[in-house]
């Protein structure tokens, strides 16, 4: 099977709906946040906060790692597809991407983008 930038742009489309959706849990973290901090519950809010922080710092950098195994036809897809994976991975076991069913989503969205990376670098 030969693979092509057809590959490419599946893996990016995968990792960027996959961040697309990581940055929605966060967006709803952070509103949960503001609606802590605004009942009168500021300790509550932290969490949600943090959450939020994070979730939406990963989902940039896998935008960013996801746009850049796309662009181009050799080179940079099998980082792309390692630093995705890695990310997804070191998102399930330590960032809390268990949090929320759109975090969930989304990760399997970028390790499927991930991995079309890796194949399609071979």
């Amino acid at each position: 099977m030969v693979t092509g930038s057809g590959d490419r742009r599946v893996g990016a489309l995968c990792g960027l709906l996959g961040a697309a959706l990581i940055a929605v849990d966060g967006l709803l973290d952070l509103a949960r946040g503001v609606y802590y901090l605004a009942a009168g519950h500021g300790w509550h809010s932290f969490y949600p906060f943090d959450q939020a922080l994070i979730l939406l710092v990963v989902a940039l950098i896998i935008a960013v790692f996801s746009g850049l195994g796309g662009l181009r036809r050799e080179g940079p897809g099998v980082v792309a597809g390692a630093v995705l994976i890695v990310l997804v991975v070191a998102g399930w076991l330590v960032l809390g991407f268990g949090s929320g069913v759109l975090a969930i989503l989304g990760s399997i969205l970028t390790l499927v983008g991930g991995v079309v990376f890796l194949v399609s670098g071979r």
